[in-house]
C-alpha cells in the first residue's frame, strides 16, 4: 500500500511514483492523505484492480466524490466500478464460508497500569469497522512484550482478558519486532501495523535509552508494512525523547501518524483510522482492447476528486502484461461475437424504458423507490415478489439505457446499481427454486379448504402460525408456481389437490398481501459520535416536526453545547422520508454544510454546533401501501431499513 504525505497533487504524485509496492508514507497531521494499492491486472477477466482511499487534514475518512483514471497519459473511456473494502467484504464473507479478506492487521499496544483507560475501546472501536474476518496479530507489551495468539478482529474483545504487564522502562522496539515477525508472513496484500504506544522505549543494552527507531522504520518499510500510530502523551519527563523516537520511527516508516495533546481523544483517533480503512475503494476497470493483443508496459495514474473541490493525484506505476497474442485474438474475435449476438438479443427483445404506463414501469419504479429507501436485497425482493408477481421478469431482462433514465436517478448511482443487481440476483436465485408449502402451512391452508374457512379467518389462522419467512415465500408465489407447490403438497395433503382448492388459496393469499400492505412504520434517532455531551447518547426524532437546540420549547435539547442557537435546526419526517433543514446556526451533513431542507440518509454525519451526530432510521412493515387490485401497488416513500 502506498501512502502519500505531500500537500500538493504533483507532489503526492511524486512520492507515490518512487514507492514500492505497498509502501507506506504519511501523516495526519499535514494534510489529505492518500493512499493507493499498485494495480494488479487480472487475466481471465481483463480488468485492473486497485485499493485506494485515504484520510482528510481532520484525520477523517478521505470521501471521494468521484474517480478518474489515467492510462499511458490519456484518460481512460472505461467508467471505474468502485465498491468499499467493507461493502465488497461483506459481501464476499455472505457469499462464501471460506473467503479471506485482502487485509490482515498487526496490533502492538502499551499495556501497563495508568495507561489512558480509553486503549481498548479504541481499538474495539478501530475493528468494528474492517471486516470482521480480518487476521489479528496482537502483541502487548511493557517492560517485556507478549505476543497473543492470532485472532479475528470479530475476536478482538477477548484482548480485555489480558493482564497488565509489567511497566518499569517499556520496550517499544522488540515489542515492533515481534509482531512484524507474524504480519509480514502473512499472504494478504492489505498489511497494517497499528501502534497505540506513548512512544517511551528503553532497548539499549543498560536499559537507559532508547533504541533505533529509524533502524525500526526501514524494516517496517522493508516489510511492505503500512504503520498507523496513535501516541497519547508520555510522562512529562519522558515526553521530548518519546516523541523523537516516534518522529524517526514515521520519518523512516511512513504511515499515519496521530500525535495527541488529550487521552481522552483516543477513540476518535483509532476509530477515524479504521473507518478510514474500511472506506478504501476497491477498483475495477476494463483494460483497453490493444493490451490483449499486444501486452507491453502500460503506465497508470489515479485522480480522486473530495469535497471541498480538492483533487488528489497519485501515479501508480507501472503495470506489465504479457503478450499471448493468439489466445488475446481468439478471445477478442469470440467477444465481437458475444456482442453481435447481444445486441441482436438485445434488440429483439428490449421494451422501451420511457414508454408510459404499464407493469414493468410500476416495477421499476417501486424497486426504484425501494432502493431510494435503503431496503435491503431481501426485503426489496419479498415486496416485488409479492407486489408483482406477474412482472418480475421485467426485472431479469433490464434494458441498460433505464440506468441512465432521469425518472431513475437513483439507478444512476455506483451504490443504486450495485443494489440493482443484488435484487436481480436474488430474483434469479428465487426463480430456480422449486416452490415448496412448509407442512405447517400446507395444513393450515388443507383445513381452510376442507372447512371451507372464509379467507380473513384463515389469513389470520396463516399469520398466527406460520413463521414470516414462509408466510412471505407463500404470497410470493404467482399463479403458475402456486399450482406447482398445491401439486407437490397434495401427496401429503389431498385437500389440496381438490378442484376448489387453487381458488381457496389464491384468496387467501390476496387477503395477507391486503393484510401485510396496510402496516408500516418509520422511526428514526440520532447517535451522538462526538462534542459535549455523552458519546453514543440515542436522540429520538419525533414523527413530524422535531426541533433541536437550547431553548425548552426545543424537541431536542442540547443544553451542554453552548455554542448551539435556540432554535438551532429542525428534523421533519414528510411521506416516510425525514430531512433537515438549519432555523438560527449552521448544520452540516457529511461535513458539507446546508442552507435548506436536505433529506437524510441511514448512516450519515450531522453537525450542529460542535456536536457530531449520526443519523439511523428503520422501516417496519411493508414499504408499500396503496393496494390497487392483484399484483399491484403504489408505493409511497420510507425511510431506510437498518
Amino acid at each position: 500500500m502506498t501512502f502519500s504525505r505531500r500537500r500538493t497533487p504533483a507532489a503526492i504524485a511524486l512520492a507515490l511514483a518512487l514507492a514500492l509496492p505497498m509502501l507506506p508514507g504519511t501523516a495526519l497531521a499535514v494534510g489529505p492523505a492518500l493512499l493507493t494499492t499498485r494495480p494488479v491486472y487480472d487475466a481471465d477477466s481483463d480488468e485492473l484492480t486497485f485499493f485506494v482511499g485515504g484520510f482528510n487534514d481532520a484525520g477523517r475518512s478521505l470521501k471521494a466524490s468521484s474517480l478518474e483514471l489515467t492510462i499511458d497519459g490519456q484518460k481512460s473511456e472505461a467508467p471505474p466500478v468502485t465498491q468499499s473494502l467493507f461493502d465488497w467484504a461483506t459481501a464476499s464473507s455472505e457469499g462464501s464460508k471460506t473467503w479471506k479478506p485482502p487485509l490482515s492487521v498487526g496490533l502492538v499496544y502499551l499495556w501497563i497500569e495508568h495507561i489512558p483507560p480509553g486503549v481498548l475501546d479504541g481499538i474495539q472501536a478501530f475493528f468494528q469497522r474492517v471486516p470482521s474476518r480480518t487476521v489479528v496479530y496482537p502483541t502487548v507489551y511493557g517492560r517485556m512484550r507478549q505476543g497473543r495468539a492470532r485472532l479475528t478482529a470479530a475476536d478482538v474483545s477477548r484482548l480485555g482478558d489480558v493482564p497488565y504487564i509489567e511497566g518499569n522502562r517499556p520496550n517499544l522496539i522488540e515489542a515492533v519486532r515481534l509482531d512484524l515477525a507474524d504480519l509480514s508472513a502473512d499472504p494478504a496484500p492489505l498489511r497494517i501495523l497499528v501502534i497505540v504506544t506513548d512512544g517511551r522505549d528503553f532497548a539499549d543494552p543498560k536499559g537507559e535509552g532508547p533504541g533505533d527507531f529509524a533502524a525500526l522504520g526501514r524494516e517496517i518499510r522493508k516489510a511492505g508494512v503500512t504503520p498507523l500510530v496513535v501516541a497519547f502523551p508520555a510522562p512529562d519527563a519522558d515526553r521530548a525523547q518519546a516523541t523523537s523516537n516516534l518522529s524517526d520511527l514515521h520519518d523512516a516508516a511512513g504511515g499515519v501518524m496521530r500525535m495527541l495533546d488529550q487521552p481522552q481523544d483516543l477513540e476518535n483517533a483509532l476509530e477515524s483510522l479504521g473507518q478510514g480503512i474500511a472506506d478504501l475503494l476497491r477498483v475495477r476497470v476494463a483494460t483497453p482492447f490493444g493490451w490483449h493483443l499486444f501486452g507491453g508496459s502500460h503506465k497508470v495514474s489515479v485522480r480522486l476528486n473530495v469535497p471541498g473541490g480538492q483533487r488528489l493525484s497519485a501515479d501508480m506505476g507501472a503495470v506489465a502484461i504479457g503478450p499471448g497474442k493468439l489466445r488475446s485474438i481468439l478471445l477478442g474475435g469470440v467477444g465481437v461475437l458475444a456482442l453481435v449476438a447481444g445486441a441482436v438479443i438485445v434488440f429483439m427483445r428490449r421494451r422501451p424504458a420511457s414508454s408510459p404506463g404499464g407493469e414493468d414501469d410500476e416495477i421499476l419504479q417501486a424497486a426504484h423507490d425501494l432502493i431510494r429507501r435503503g431496503a435491503s436485497p431481501r426485503r426489496a425482493v419479498d415486496e416485488l415478489t409479492r407486489n408483482y408477481p406477474d412482472s418480475l421478469g421485467s426485472l431479469a431482462h433490464l434494458d441498460q439505457e433505464v440506468f441512465s433514465d432521469p425518472r431513475f436517478p437513483y439507478f444512476r448511482t455506483r451504490p443504486g446499481r450495485l443494489r440493482m443487481q443484488e435484487i436481480r440476483d436474488l430474483l434469479a436465485k428465487k426463480s430456480v427454486d422449486s416452490p415448496i408449502l412448509d407442512d405447517t402451512l400446507a395444513s393450515v391452508l388443507a383445513d381452510a379448504v376442507s372447512n371451507r374457512t372464509p379467507p380473513d379467518q384463515a389469513a389470520a389462522m396463516v399469520a398466527a402460525r406460520v413463521g414470516a419467512d414462509e408466510s412471505t415465500a407463500f404470497t410470493s408465489l404467482s399463479l403458475d408456481r402456486l399450482a406447482e407447490a398445491l401439486r407437490a403438497a397434495a401427496e401429503s395433503h389431498p385437500a389440496l389437490g381438490t378442484p376448489r382448492a387453487r381458488g381457496a388459496v389464491v384468496a387467501i393469499q390476496d387477503t395477507l398481501r391486503t393484510r401485510v400492505g396496510a402496516l408500516g412504520i418509520v422511526v428514526g434517532w440520532l447517535v451522538r459520535a462526538g462534542g459535549s455531551g455523552r458519546r453514543g447518547e440515542t436522540l429520538r426524532l419525533g414523527d413530524g416536526r422535531t426541533v433541536i437546540g437550547l431553548s425548552g420549547s426545543c424537541q431536542i435539547r442540547l443544553s451542554q453545547d453552548h455554542t448551539v442557537a435556540a432554535e438551532h435546526a429542525e428534523v421533519t419526517l414528510e411521506a416516510g422520508e425525514f430531512a433537515i433543514a438549519p432555523l438560527g446556526g449552521p448544520v452540516t451533513v457529511e461535513g458539507s454544510s446546508v442552507d435548506k431542507r436536505t433529506p437524510l440518509t441511514d448512516g450519515e454525519t450531522i453537525g450542529i454546533g460542535d456536536g457530531l451526530f449520526i443519523f439511523k432510521s428503520a422501516s417496519a412493515g411493508n414499504l408499500s401501501s396503496e393496494t390497487s387490485g392483484r399484483g399491484r401497488t403504489t408505493a409511497t416513500r420510507g425511510s431506510r431499513r437498518i
